[in-house]
């Protein structure tokens, strides 16, 4: 199943947040293995490095699962595109789900008001969505199909 509004999020704030705490925890472990003798301390009854270590690699496979999330979703949408009939609603929909564009960048890319790509996106989606009840959702729960 192919869920629009999951692939959106996806390819816009949840990746790139994902990948800034990745950075961030991969700063701090460098930090602090850096300052730390190895010497057991008194009561804290962890160990910060191992702590960063696994919060690292749980924040790594996350990024990864949602990755392969993306790109499968993006496999199964692309056959599904290409039997839209009308050009302009099919390139709207490819540039903006398989090659991950932003409607703002397709709009200066093809010289067209962003407005026009947005109503093109919409539109291809409505279409999708009637075709393929069974394939493709565009928002969180199936009852958002038009």
């Amino acid at each position: 199943m192919v869920n629009l509004y999951r692939m959106r999020v996806l390819m816009g704030r949840m990746t790139v947040k994902m990948w800034w705490k990745i950075e961030q925890e991969k700063a701090r472990a460098e930090k602090i293995t850096t300052i730390l003798t190895g010497m057991p301390r008194g009561g804290a009854g962890h160990d910060q490095v191992a702590d960063g270590a696994v919060t690292l690699v749980e924040l790594k496979e996350a990024y990864g699962e949602a990755i392969n999330d993306l790109e499968r979703m993006r496999e199964e949408l692309k056959p599904l595109i290409e039997t839209i009939d009308n050009v302009d609603l099919r390139g709207a929909m490819y540039l903006r789900y398989i090659k991950g564009k932003r409607p703002e960048d397709i709009a200066i890319a093809v010289n067209l008001h962003e407005r026009t790509v947005y109503r093109y996106i919409k539109h291809a989606e409505s279409e999708l969505c009637r075709r393929y009840p069974d394939k493709v959702i565009q928002g969180k729960i199936p009852q958002n199909c038009q």
